[in-house]
């Protein structure tokens, strides 16, 4: 089940707020400028599975996000790492960073906590599989999928290149729980 917990950025250990319905996640988010849906995957596919083929199993849901949205491209992020250890992907995504057009993530198999550092708060959802965020060009976030990452997700973007995602100086992101922490 999905759930978002609000922190005070000074306050790492002592959430906010916990919200476990969906119209409440996405109405503290909307707050922020993000939104939050739930879209059922209509192919299933396995976190872990090659990016052509995620693409090719999702294709009709990738066409009708893209053109609804209004997006050019698409990158495919898939790890299962059942024995943990480790991946450069999964620690690059755990570093705060920045994007600066506005993207959409798409989750397709697993889960991950998907934290975003707007102003004084930082906003740790956890996500699931059906679970879609659209992020404002600019917000500061970071992707924690645990010591064994298994999740399979889309992210898409209003440009033809998948972007650079600028890492944000400094260890921010280590203050706040992780998915295993959750």
């Amino acid at each position: 089940m999905s759930s978002l917990t609000v922190y005070h950025q000074s306050s790492p250990e002592h959430p906010n707020k916990l919200l476990t319905h969906a119209e409440d996640i996405a109405s503290t988010l909307a707050v922020i400028g993000v939104q939050f849906a739930q879209i059922p995957v209509q192919q299933p596919v396995t976190a872990g599975t090659a990016r052509d083929e995620v693409l090719a199993a999702s294709r009709v849901q990738v066409d009708q996000l893209m053109s609804a949205h209004g997006y050019a491209s698409a990158e495919v992020l898939s790890l299962c790492d059942e024995r943990g250890e480790g991946s450069e992907l999964a620690r690059g995504l755990r570093q705060e960073q920045v994007c600066q057009p506005a993207h959409l993530h798409y989750y397709l198999a697993g889960r991950g906590l998907l934290a975003l550092h707007s102003g004084e708060y930082v906003y740790s959802l956890l996500c699931e599989k059906n679970d879609l965020v659209a992020l404002p060009a600019g917000v500061a976030h970071w992707f924690d999928a645990g010591e064994h990452p298994r999740f399979a997700m889309l992210r898409l973007f209003d440009q033809a290149q998948v972007p650079v995602f600028t890492p944000v100086e400094g260890d921010f992101a280590t203050k706040f729980a992780g998915l295993d922490e959750c």
